[in-house]
């Protein structure tokens, strides 16, 4: 008896420990949501959501290729809150007033990202104990990238978060054959279908590995052949029920494939005889994330700019991910993932309830993304894999009390130096984690010329660069190229400013050397990155600036340095020299 009461105590301190991971995370979260100026696609999420609470129209993110609940979720209780403070007016000009918006609506959003910390947390209690429990949540609090998105209203907590719920469930099934959580996991794949159609990806790698964990030795070929069947048929209806979760939870919404009606020459062009079939077809209404859906595959197709380590693409690389990874996961966390494996050998790793399924769907999906992405937008398509890679990693912190004394202690060493230095990575940056790199990656300055985009300069930097002329007035006198879809000016940087995005033709746009002020200002993503015309801040290449954002994502240079450019700099000095 009394040795049952020390472990309840025991489990109590345990749970005590993981609760405080969600509040120091929370935290750091709301910091970061409050800190940082809004991201590229942020923008868009706030006027669409701002226009569907006020008007109800949600057809346009449609057309652009996005879902329709995830950003609702996020923003829906902060409205409803605003409206009944007498507080409405920032609704109703959301671009005008996102300074004070954005960290309003993010920070209401964060209990998504507080939610995927104990799903994580409860998810390794399950599998590993108290202890384990305990050590997920304070990695998953502590974790750069997710710290990084949950401070955002963007796909990418809301994904995570529900997707680990699915997946969650699952395993579940897996390991007690319950048909209730198969069914479960559909219903919320249809959750998480409705915040990022990456999601499409997840039912053909959970049916291998569902059909591996039905392999048997010394099965016969009809054997084989049976269960392989079993497997196709269980799948697709579990596909159907994710997609039947997805039409319920966007309220059975419906819109055509084409916004135009009538004549459809293309249709006609491509299909011949079938044209008129298909033309009829694209203006039946289907199920509206359907035709979201099919929209971001006509995106996927199409490619997209690309940038690694000094080069772009418009189709990416096979190992982008896996390069993203080797630089934006922290150290420490890779010393956990190597003394994981190195335990998987022994007999106390291989008891109790199997995490086989978490090394396969992260394996597995990491092939899935090499050989068929060609879009490379960043390291945050990989955000759902975090959980799984932090659960799996915690059966290190397993109890296990009949262990040699001195092997519990060696895992306890490697547990603690895994937090420790996840704890070191953020503070190293906070509350700018989007910007993180690991040490040996050269931190945010050295990723400037690894990783673009999402990875580092999302257009995040704005309230840094205001900060920074109030500093140093003299970089008030700025021509400032911006990477992002809204004005600096909302965020209090003075001069003149170009913003170019993804979309928009930059051709015209002035070159560095034509400005007329004292200093010129550039985004890394468009420095360093693929969204620049080819070519055009090729003058500042080697340039040092004369000064960088705290955050690292805008850098300052001198209007002489920005005409002359290195080589005719290198030239002078050296004419300067032999004179």
């Amino acid at each position: 008896m009394a040795h049952d009461r020390e472990r309840a105590s025991g489990g109590r301190l345990w749970l005590l420990l993981a609760a405080a991971a969600g509040v120091v995370g929370l935290l750091l979260v709301w910091d970061s949501a409050r800190s940082l100026s809004a991201t590229y696609d942020e923008v868009t999420y706030l006027k669409v959501g701002a226009r569907w609470w006020r008007t109800g129209e949600r057809v346009g993110i449609t057309r652009m290729g996005s879902p329709i609940l995830f950003w609702k979720i996020q923003q829906a209780p902060v409205y409803w809150v605003l409206d009944r403070i007498g507080k409405g007016a920032l609704i109703d000009a959301p671009i005008e007033r996102q300074a004070e918006l954005l960290p309003l609506v993010r920070i209401g959003a964060s209990w998504i990202w507080l939610l995927g910390l104990a799903l994580t947390a409860w998810w390794a209690r399950r599998l590993n104990g108290s202890k384990a429990m305990a050590a997920a949540a304070w990695l998953y609090a502590l974790s750069p990238n997710l710290i990084a998105h949950g401070s955002l209203i963007t796909m990418e907590t809301p994904l995570t978060t529900a997707s680990t719920a699915m997946l969650m469930a699952f395993w579940a099934y897996l390991n007690n054959g319950r048909r209730r959580w198969f069914w479960t996991s559909a219903i919320l794949g249809g959750l998480a279908f409705s915040c990022k159609f990456s999601v499409v990806l997840f039912p053909p790698i959970l049916a291998l590995v569902w059909w591996a964990d039905g392999l048997r030795r010394g099965m016969s070929r009809g054997e084989l052949v049976r269960h392989t069947v079993q497997n196709a048929v269980g799948m697709a209806a579990y596909v159907a029920a994710l997609l039947l979760s997805d039409f319920a939870l966007t309220g059975f919404s419906t819109l055509p494939l084409s916004p135009a009606t009538g004549e459809h020459p293309s249709a006609v062009g491509r299909f011949g005889a079938l044209g008129p079939l298909i033309a009829r077809l694209y203006e039946t209404p289907l199920p509206q994330d359907w035709v979201g859906f099919a929209t971001q595959m006509h995106h996927q197709l199409s490619g997209g700019p690309s940038y690694l380590m000094g080069r772009t693409r418009m189709t990416g690389w096979w190992y982008y991910y896996l390069a993203a990874a080797a630089v934006k996961v922290p150290l420490t966390f890779w010393l956990l993932a190597v003394w994981r494996l190195a335990i998987a050998v022994r007999p106390e790793a291989r008891s109790g309830p199997s995490d086989r399924m978490l090394i396969q769907f992260m394996v597995l999906f990491l092939i899935v993304t090499a050989v068929g992405s060609s879009r490379n937008y960043g390291f945050r398509y990989l955000l759902p894999l975090a959980p799984l890679a932090i659960v799996w990693v915690s059966r290190i912190a397993r109890d296990k009390p009949d262990a040699p004394p001195r092997r519990l202690r060696m895992r306890e060493a490697v547990v603690a130096l895994g937090l420790v230095g996840q704890a070191i990575a953020v503070a190293a940056v906070h509350p700018n984690e989007l910007t993180y790199f690991h040490v040996l990656a050269g931190g945010p300055v050295g990723g400037r010329r690894i990783l673009a985009d999402s990875n580092l300069d999302w257009g995040q930097g704005l309230k840094s660069l205001a900060r920074l002329q109030q500093a140093r007035p003299e970089f008030r006198d700025l021509t400032f190229y911006y990477f992002g879809d809204t004005d600096p000016a909302y965020y209090g940087v003075l001069g003149t400013s170009y913003t170019v995005n993804a979309v928009d033709d930059h051709s015209a746009l002035p070159t560095p050397e034509t400005v007329r002020t004292a200093y010129v200002a550039v985004s890394a993503s468009l420095q360093f990155g693929p969204w620049a015309p080819p070519g055009f801040f090729r003058k500042l290449d080697g340039v040092e600036p004369v000064a960088l954002t705290d955050d690292a994502t805008i850098a300052i240079y001198r209007y002489v340095d920005a005409r002359i450019g290195r080589d005719d700099l290198r030239s002078a000095s050296v004419s300067r020299h032999v004179l």
